[in-house]
């Protein structure tokens, strides 16, 4: 099971553990597959995690260059000294994962960016070579 941002997730995944809202109502079931629609609506309700089976998105480069991806270099140098305590590996270990979820969340939303902006672009060309 892994835990990716929603704008990472495809259509054909499936759910590892349901979609719960604030108060705790389930929005969707687990074992349900993702599709365009259901992204797009989970997206709209403000929905920024979800857990998926298996590990369909490979977060190992994600997000590299990124101020999250940063952080995550820097994890060992900051828990230098604790390499003995059991509850500061467990800090470091979760503190690791929620970076990694938001580098790939990072670079997700840049690459986005990056295809508006081509597609504008080609639009605009497009509507220039008509005239």
């Amino acid at each position: 099971m892994q835990k990716i941002p929603i704008n990472l997730a495809a259509p054909g995944m499936k759910l590892a553990k349901p979609v719960l809202k604030e108060g705790g109502m389930t929005i969707m079931a687990e074992g349900m597959e993702l599709t365009d629609s259901l992204i797009s609506r989970l997206g709209n309700m403000k929905i920024e995690r979800i857990t998926v089976q298996g590990h369909p998105v490979d977060m190992g480069g994600a997000g590299a260059g990124t101020k999250w991806a940063e952080r995550l270099e820097r994890l060992d140098v900051l828990f230098r000294s604790h390499t003995e305590d059991k509850w500061m590996t467990r800090v470091k270990v979760r503190m690791g994962q929620y970076f990694q979820i938001k580098a790939a969340a990072q670079e997700a939303k840049m690459q986005a960016m990056k295809d508006i902006e081509s597609s504008d672009e080609d639009e605009i060309e497009n509507d220039e070579s008509e005239v």
